[in-house]
């Protein structure tokens, strides 16, 4: 366990969808009214489990990053990410006997980032909450019992508490034509966000209790085509931003419009456009369909 509290539901001053971000765990003792329990197969899940645990291998090397991550966050040092990639390694090239004493310089780096989260800003608040997603998979996919063990429900309920912080400092960026740093940081946040779900529905999955659809992250905005979140220069980003503009003028796709059971209300010429954004897509944006 990481941890050894529960945390408060958060204040009711708080936007809705952040108090139900921070408050899903509820969902295994009081199941929400009205909200639709997700079909999840062992294929699928299996698909997420594959994808998800391939991040903290992504960090053991320089580039590339988990698609979570954008390079730009890693211009200036981020000691959350920085230390991860330090500790991954660590945990990687581990000497014989010494794995006790890896596992507990992680489960205390992961304490640190949850009990210091608060006075953290907005990036390196980010920054903190992708480390330790990436300490959780890296834990839970561990080979070795003693590790799998960390990963419990009070560490699933600290990460949905980052979740929800995290998405207080803001889910979108000013529209129409945001800076490349406010989107970037609104990107990592949506994307961290979904990972954070998935990753939720792959606990969940193991436990053998329900995920629920994710109304409370419908509106939000698709993530980004591939092209839109490599651009490696702002020159790069403006442009491919305007092209973004043009196919999508006014009406964004939402995550709301992937979902299975919404389909049948999308219009033809709807499900046309998400045809065309799927094909756009990176294979982190691909997971998201349907999930």
């Amino acid at each position: 366990m990481v941890g050894d509290r529960l945390p408060p539901i958060i204040a009711s001053s708080a936007p809705p969808e952040s108090v139900r971000i921070g408050s899903r765990w509820l969902d295994t003792w009081i199941p929400p009214p009205g909200h639709t329990p997700k079909n999840l197969s062992s294929q699928t899940v299996q698909h997420m489990s594959r994808v998800l645990k391939s991040y903290p291998k992504i960090m053991l090397k320089d580039e590339p990053l988990p698609p979570i991550i954008h390079p730009c966050q890693l211009v200036v040092t981020q000691l959350p990410l920085a230390n991860c990639r330090t500790l991954l390694r660590m945990w990687e090239a581990k000497a014989p006997g010494s794995e006790s004493m890896v596992r507990e310089t992680v489960r205390r780096e992961m304490s640190k980032l949850f009990e210091e989260h608060q006075t953290y800003d907005p990036p390196t608040l980010l920054s903190a909450a992708q480390a330790y997603l990436l300490y959780s998979i890296h834990l839970f996919f561990s080979l070795d019992s003693e590790s799998v063990a960390l990963i419990d429900t009070t560490t699933m309920i600290n990460l949905q508490e980052l979740a929800s912080a995290v998405s207080l400092t803001g889910l979108y960026s000013d529209p129409p034509r945001p800076s490349w740093e406010a989107w970037i940081l609104a990107e990592a946040t949506r994307r961290t966000l979904y990972a954070m779900y998935m990753f939720d529905n792959v606990f969940n999955f193991s436990q053998q209790t329900a995920s629920y659809i994710a109304t409370e992250l419908g509106r939000l905005p698709v993530p980004s085509s591939r092209a839109l979140w490599a651009a490696a220069t702002r020159d790069e980003w403006v442009k491919e931003y305007g092209r973004y503009l043009t196919e999508w003028p006014s009406d964004i796709p939402r995550l709301e419009d992937l979902w299975p059971h919404q389909i049948e209300r999308v219009a033809k010429e709807r499900r046309e456009r998400l045809d065309q954004w799927v094909e756009s897509v990176d294979e982190f944006a691909s997971m998201t369909h349907g999930r």
